[in-house]
């Protein structure tokens, strides 16, 4: 039955008919902001598999297939989405990326690139996600105390899933 002929009998009986309004406002502001402002971040990003609420950013999509970011997944007990910079056309924005995929927590990996990512100044939230630095992928490798680090963070976060 098409809406309008539904509507017509429920107002026959007179029975309230709500409708959903989209209002213009926010749509204005989206496109202010995301184009002519240019406040919105700036990286771009391309997402690989994974099916949690936590987003891992390392600097190259060789550091997500290795044996330290399966090391990382089973400390995790998840499967995060790994996610590297990428000026693809398929690859989409930081804060779209939190936005579309419900992301909880960014983890960056390195200073180096969250400077890149943010142009120098972190947030402490992207959106709905807390932002987190942790050590690069190579300091992970080749430094214990860079590891202890890694673990600090996990634990003080509550990135660690318990099973």
């Amino acid at each position: 039955m098409p809406d309008s002929t539904a509507q017509a009998y429920l107002e026959a009986m007179d029975i309230g008919v709500w409708k959903l309004r989209v209002p213009a406002a926010p749509e204005i502001s989206c496109e202010v902001s995301g184009e002519e402002s240019g406040e919105e971040s700036a990286a771009k990003l391309k997402l690989g598999p994974g099916n949690s609420g936590v987003l891992l950013i390392c600097a190259a999509d060789s550091d997500s297939a290795g044996r330290l970011a399966n090391d990382i997944n089973r400390v995790l007990g998840c499967t995060p989405v790994w996610a590297w910079p990428d000026e693809d056309q398929t690859a989409i924005n930081l804060n779209q990326a939190v936005d579309d995929n419900l992301f909880t927590t960014v983890a960056v990996l390195g200073n180096e690139l969250a400077g890149q990512l943010f142009n120098g100044e972190l947030p402490a939230h992207l959106n709905s996600a807390k932002l987190v630095v942790l050590p690069s992928m190579q300091d992970i490798a080749t430094r214990a105390e860079s590891r202890r680090d890694l673990w600090s963070v996990f634990c003080s976060t509550g990135m660690l899933v318990s099973g």
